[in-house]
């Protein structure tokens, strides 16, 4: 699995791109039970407890300075979707916050939330603050830095042709789905990857499509091997069947990086060229859902319907989160990566779950470093709710990820998920949900 973090909001930190890879299975439980709902145990929380299992209102209820509550009220605005006031309330706070912690944190979510609105130039302004880390001002592999570059690049545009197109996929060696991307002429295969926050474009299909950098200057990617050069661009236009975005923003990453090694002992490796990713900039402004049992997925446009922060399981809050919930009512926050090939979950997980585990031994599937074997410790099984499904996760990698963000993680959701059924993702309105329907083609 390839697994590529853009832009990711700590301190010394930027465009992480990683390899790992675990062994699960998912599968429906026959039937659906009830689900239990996504009540907190019954006890006292601290305000930090409530801040790291994203419950802001819980968190408002136990600060006890008025800028704790007031980064907490942001944190609820942002998982309600409202970008735009939680930019305008940590903004403040980075500035205003009696607490150092509260001061920092609010400063790494106010930047978040100025890339994910592309509002490059107020970012960009950011990296000659005396406030802003020195660090941070002198890094060429920081948010600024990159912010620096696209300042001039107009917000990116989609429009829709149809308001709900049904189109074919495939899915690529490693479980990734791949859509059909043109660029002026040519058509090429993007993976669908929610874990990576910008799109990026590899150097061959970048020249072949006569897109150049925006700067002379060659930035940088960090990576759990080191550091990769990446050059930023803006792709005029890019289609998806019949959605078309307009001034996208995007990485371009050198071809040699651009693809992964599959194999083993028994089989020879096998390289695996990627053409470019589709990023959440693009995933989270569609209705998007994904059939792996029919090689189909439907993109539509989202339609707002302004559900309360209770009906909401996903959220973005500097990383696209899901929240299950387990057999004993306790909720879980996993990271959303369409882009692992599988799922797995932390040592948090097993602090908040009585699941058995086991050592296992396993191979890496590959990748910059090669086939690597280690010995890792697994879950057996543990079930899930869903949005009144119930998923049995089997043989799960308890993995510790080397990317920190805000969040504390449960786990990552990885492309298995949706291996027997419909995985839909729904940004704007909060939804994620896998059924075991197929997608009809008469929906096109």
């Amino acid at each position: 699995m390839i697994r590529l973090y853009t832009l990711t909001y700590r301190s010394g930190q930027s465009a992480q791109l990683r390899v790992y890879a675990v062994v699960m299975a998912i599968v429906f439980v026959a039937g659906c039970i009830r689900s239990p709902g996504s009540v907190r145990p019954t006890r006292r929380v601290s305000y930090w407890e409530a801040l790291a299992d994203l419950y802001p209102a819980e968190a408002v209820a136990a600060a006890h300075t008025d800028s704790e509550k007031r980064f907490a009220e942001a944190l609820g605005s942002l998982m309600e979707g409202d970008v735009e006031k939680a930019e305008e309330r940590f903004g403040q706070l980075r500035l205003t916050a009696t607490d150092s912690v509260i001061r920092a944190g609010s400063r790494v979510i106010y930047t978040a939330t100025l890339q994910y609105q592309e509002k490059w130039d107020i970012l960009a302004a950011l990296k000659d603050e005396p406030s802003q880390p020195r660090a941070d001002r002198t890094d060429k592999a920081s948010i600024e830095w990159w912010a620096v570059a696209f300042k001039n690049v107009p917000r990116a545009t989609v429009s829709f042709r149809n308001q709900s197109m049904l189109m074919p996929m495939s899915v690529s060696p490693v479980g990734t789905p791949l859509v059909p991307v043109r660029i002026g002429s040519k058509e090429y295969h993007f993976w669908l990857d929610t874990g990576s926050s910008m799109s990026i474009i590899s150097s061959d299909v970048a020249a072949e499509c006569g897109i150049e950098p925006l700067v002379q200057d060659t930035l940088e990617v960090a990576t759990s091997t080191g550091r990769v050069a990446a050059r930023p661009a803006a792709i005029r236009k890019l289609e998806i069947g019949g959605i078309s975005i307009s001034s996208s923003t995007a990485m371009i990453v050198a071809a040699g990086l651009m693809e992964i090694h599959i194999g083993n002992e028994q089989t020879p490796a096998e390289t695996v060229k990627i053409d470019g990713i589709v990023g959440f900039d693009i995933i989270r402004r569609l209705n998007v859902q994904v059939d792996y049992t029919k090689s189909l997925v439907r993109f539509s446009k989202p339609v707002p319907t302004g559900g309360s922060l209770s009906q909401r399981n996903f959220f973005w809050v500097g990383t696209p989160v899901v929240r299950l919930v387990s057999e004993g009512g306790i909720p879980l926050n996993l990271g959303l990566d369409t882009g692992a090939q599988e799922t797995f979950a932390t040592e948090r997980l097993l602090e908040k779950v009585r699941v058995r585990t086991f050592i296992g031994d396993r191979k890496r599937i590959g990748g910059f470093g090669g086939l690597k074997e280690f010995r890792g410790r697994f879950i057996s099984t543990v079930r899930l709710a869903l949005r009144g499904k119930t998923l049995l996760f089997q043989k799960v990698l308890v993995f510790v990820p080397q990317v920190t963000t805000f969040v504390t993680l449960d786990g990552v959701l990885g492309s298995d998920i949706g291996r027997t059924g419909v995985v839909q993702l729904d940004a704007v309105n909060g939804v994620f949900s896998v059924e075991s329907s197929s997608l009809e083609r008469r929906g096109r």
